[in-house]
């Protein structure tokens, strides 16, 4: 048997993993380690208690709880629980950052009220330097009404004391930003319904990444929201893409491309006209890294295998198999066992969440062709559309059309 391996290493970006990049996640980012009791500060993280600015003092009250248990499917002991509280009648949202607060105002909107990364203090930074492509983050939020909305924010940001909220529009300042925002999952105070969230990082900026700053609030408007609304958070969680975005063969995309399929079978007249370069593999990330070996067996398959490295070391196996017969495009060794399922969503009609099976961006677009959500798909997950308005939507897949409506009522 006749066996010619060929290698050839495709660096999709500036940043590969030789370089020093020890820090993919957050520090502490399950909340399993804390300060001291059930209501000091999870390690690494930051709340009232130790807030500066002017009025520090009377913003110090406590926000925040350690709750034992874990989200679902989750191994830890505990999460971390913030609560909206109001002070001498002025409602105080609850407020979680890496970074630190600064209290400088007694009206909520003051731009003297911000988070910021202090760099000359290691408990109030995070020196950050990846580039994630998405983040996951699990939450369960109560509010007394339906239209408040919490938040969850990360800033990939540069050498500077980032503050935010004010200056989360000078692009000069920043890399990066995802922003995970949730109406109430329960309607009880006393009851939990967890979701997970997930957001893309936007890379909109100028700046190099140098620090990271997290930011949870019980509300996206400073003192929005009523007394008590709380928003529960565990394993924020972020992603580095090893999917492929496109897979080309000859200079076309493969038919019926999808990242979440991962084996082609391609009929070819003669095997002698190929090799690894007809097959063009796109990383979904600019840090991703391709390597790509071609596998002759005999003169009727050749097997072309990608594999697809993410920055922070996660990976995906593609393979296009090239055959004479039909009958040879079966029995290769090692298949990957995912193979792409076509989006399914049920129930149908809908009216608070949706289970969905699919892979890549789903959108939801209306009939005049505004998209209401977007959201990432791996798979098997169950998606809280309760915010959206009633009517029919349209679903699309990374961009594109499918044949799927949904009625929202």
């Amino acid at each position: 048997m006749k066996k010619h391996i060929l290698l050839f290493c495709v660096i999709a970006a500036f940043t590969s993993l030789c370089n020093a990049q020890s820090d993919y996640q957050l520090k502490n980012n399950g909340f399993e380690q804390w300060d001291g009791g059930y209501d000091s500060e999870p390690t690494h993280w930051n709340t009232f208690e130790s807030s500066d600015g002017s009025y520090s003092s009377m913003a110090s009250a406590n926000h925040h709880y350690r709750r034992s248990g874990h989200r679902p499917g989750g191994d830890g002991n505990y999460y971390l629980t913030l609560y909206t509280k109001s002070i001498i009648g002025i409602k105080a949202n609850g407020n979680m950052t890496t970074g630190r607060i600064h209290a400088g105002s007694m009206s909520a909107g003051n731009s003297e009220n911000y988070n910021y990364t202090q760099r000359s203090n290691n408990n109030h930074s995070q020196p950050f330097t990846a580039t994630p492509d998405s983040m996951y983050v699990w939450v369960s939020f109560y509010a007394s009404s339906n239209s408040s909305t919490a938040q969850i924010s990360a800033i990939i940001h540069g050498n500077s004391d980032f503050k935010a909220p004010n200056e989360e529009n000078t692009t000069s300042l920043y890399k990066a930003k995802a922003v995970a925002q949730t109406t109430r999952t329960t309607s009880s105070a006393s009851q939990m319904s967890w979701q997970q969230l997930k957001v893309p990082f936007v890379y909109n900026g100028t700046s190099e990444a140098a620090y990271i700053l997290v930011n949870i609030t019980t509300n996206n408007i400073p003192g929005g929201g009523d007394k008590n609304d709380s928003i529960s958070v565990d394993d924020i969680e972020f992603i580095y893409s090893a999917w492929l975005s496109d897979l080309r063969v000859n200079g076309s995309t493969i038919a019926d491309f999808s990242k979440g399929q991962f084996f082609y079978g391609i009929l070819v007249d003669d095997l002698s006209t190929i090799s690894s370069d007809c097959v063009e593999p796109i990383a979904e990330s600019d840090d991703a890294t391709i390597e790509k070996t071609i596998e002759f067996r005999g003169d009727s398959i050749a097997t072309v295998t990608i594999l697809v490295t993410a920055e922070d070391g996660n990976t995906k196996n593609y393979k296009v198999q090239f055959a004479t017969s039909e009958n040879n495009l079966v029995g290769i060794d090692n298949v990957p066992a995912q193979t792409r399922s076509d989006l399914s969503i049920f129930p149908n009609p809908a009216s608070d969440r949706v289970n969905v099976n699919c892979h890549g961006t789903l959108e939801f677009i209306d009939m005049k062709g505004q998209t209401w959500m977007r959201t990432l798909c791996d798979g098997e997950e169950t998606i809280d559309i309760s915010h959206l308005p009633r009517g029919i939507y349209i679903l699309h897949i990374d961009g594109k059309k499918t044949e799927r409506k949904i009625i929202i009522q």
